[in-house]
C-alpha cells in the first residue's frame, strides 16, 4: 500500500509523525511526504530514508505572513479566526495546486494528515481516497478547528469538492494531558508517543562540561519561537539557580538564525546545535521550555517534569495541561523560571507525577499496531 502523509512545514508538525512513518515503511508500505520543498534539507535527516519527499507549497513565515496581510491581524498572538486564516486559509491556497499534482502523480491509497494541516484531506477528497487525522498532542479546541474547516470550506467550493471526514484519529497524547472536554466525532486510536530520535544519533561532545552532583537542565525553546532574547533570558534565568544547563539553539519565525554568532559557553552552560529531543533526555533532570507539543509529550514519556514559558501558538493550551496534570509548572516571565525550577528540583511530587505518566505512555500501542489496523481494516 502506498501511505501519504501531509503536514505543516515545521519539526513540530512533522516529526510527531515519524514514528508512524517507521512503522509503515517497516511494515512494507511505500511511504511519501507532502510537504514544502524548503523544507526538505532541514527535515530529511530526521525521517526514515525510505520515504519519498513531494514537494509542495511554502513555508510558514510565508503563509503566515499572507494570512496577516489579509487579516490584519498579529499572527504571533493569533486569535481562532486568525489560526483559521493562516492554516485553512493562506496555506491551502498557497499550496494546494502543487499538492493535488504531486500526489495525483505518486497516487496513493491512503492519507494521514495532522490537525493543522487542512491540505491533505482536500488532496484526499480530490483523489477519493481515504484519510485519517494523526494527532501531535492535545486535540485541538472545537474553537480552533472549527475556525480551520470554516476557512477551508470556501477552498472544497471552489474545486466542486464536499470535505470527507477523517476514518479516525490518531492520539498520541496521554489522557492526563488530553482536554477531559475533548468529544471526538470520529473513531480514536491511542498510540505510544516518543521523543524523536534519528536511526543514527548526532554526535554531541559535552567533555568538560557541568559540575557533578548538580542537576542538569536542559532549556529548548524550539523552533518557531527561540528568539535569541528569550534564550538567553531563559538561559540566564536557569544558571542562577546554580544547576547544569544544556541550550539547544533553535530557530524563529521572527528572526533569521543565519548569521548568528553562537552564544559563548560556561563552565556549567552549554549551547548546542538541534539534537533529537530523545538523545537529550537521557542526559537531563527538568526542561524548561515554551510548550511546545513535541517538547511536552517526548519529555513525559521520558518521565522528567517541566517548566513551561509558553510563547504563542498552541504552547499555552499545552503548557495548561502539562501544568493541570502535576508534572510542569508554568510562568508567564524570565523572572518566574528561577524560583519555578527551584520548586521543581526541590520537590519530587513533579518529577513522581512525570514518571506515573510515563508508566501509562508506555503501556500505549506500538506506532506498528496502529499502522497495521489502519491498512488492513
Amino acid at each position: 500500500m502506498k501511505l501519504l502523509f501531509s503536514a505543516t512545514p515545521a519539526f513540530g508538525h512533522i516529526l510527531p509523525l515519524v514514528p508512524l512513518m517507521q512503522a509503515a515503511v517497516s511494515d512494507g508500505h511505500a511511504v511519501g511526504l507532502l510537504s514544502s520543498a524548503e523544507f526538505r534539507a532541514a527535515v530529511g535527516e530526521e525521517l526514515p530514508p525510505e520515504v519519498e519527499f513531494l514537494d509542495a507549497g511554502v513555508m510558514p513565515a510565508v503563509f503566515s505572513e499572507e494570512a496577516g496581510r489579509r487579516t490584519g491581524a498579529d499572527v504571533f498572538h493569533p486569535t481562532p479566526s486568525t489560526i483559521g486564516e493562516i492554516f485553512g486559509g493562506a496555506r491551502v491556497d498557497l499550496a494546494v495546486e502543487e499538492s493535488i499534482y504531486q500526489a495525483t502523480d505518486w497516487a496513493p491509497d491512503l492519507m494521514v494528515a495532522e490537525p493543522f494541516d487542512a491540505v491533505g484531506p482536500l488532496v484526499a477528497a480530490r483523489l477519493g481516497v481515504g484519510w485519517h487525522m494523526a494527532g501531535i498532542g492535545p486535540a485541538l479546541p472545537s474553537v480552533i478547528t472549527d475556525e480551520v474547516e470554516r476557512v477551508a470550506s470556501t477552498r472544497y467550493e471552489r474545486l466542486r469538492l464536499r470535505p470527507v471526514a477523517a476514518s479516525s484519529y490518531i492520539d498520541p497524547c496521554p489522557r492526563q494531558l488530553q482536554d477531559p472536554e475533548w468529544s471526538p466525532a470520529v473513531q480514536v486510536r491511542a498510540v505510544r508517543p516518543q521523543a524523536h530520535r534519528r536511526p543514527k544519533d548526532v554526535a554531541l561532545d559535552l567533555s568538560g562540561f557541568g559540575e557533578p552532583g548538580k542537576p542538569t537542565v536542559l532549556v529548548t525553546l524550539g523552533t518557531i519561537f527561540s528568539d535569541p532574547e528569550t534564550l538567553a533570558a531563559a538561559v540566564a534565568a536557569v544558571a542562577d539557580t546554580g544547576v547544569n544547563v544544556i541550550a539547544t539553539l533553535g530557530s524563529s519565525l521572527r528572526h533569521s538564525t543565519a548569521s548568528q554568532a553562537t552564544p559563548a559557553d560556561s563552565a556549567n552552560v552549554r549551547y548546542v546545535p538541534f539534537v533529537p529531543l530523545d538523545q537529550l533526555l537521557e542526559r537531563v533532570d527538568l526542561v524548561v521550555g515554551a510548550g511546545g507539543v513535541g517538547t511536552v509529550v517526548g519529555t513525559l514519556a521520558h518521565g522528567l517534569p517541566m517548566v513551561l514559558w509558553p510563547q504563542g501558538a498552541d504552547q499555552p493550551i499545552n503548557a495548561a495541561r502539562a501544568a493541570a496534570s502535576g508534572a510542569s509548572v508554568t510562568v508567564d516571565s524570565a523572572e518566574g523560571i528561577s524560583p519555578a525550577v527551584a520548586d521543581v528540583l526541590r520537590n519530587g511530587t513533579y518529577r513522581d507525577r512525570a514518571q506515573e505518566i510515563a508508566t501509562g505512555i508506555a503501556k500505549l500501542p506500538l506506532a506498528a499496531t496502529v499502522i497495521s489496523e489502519i491498512t488492513h481494516p
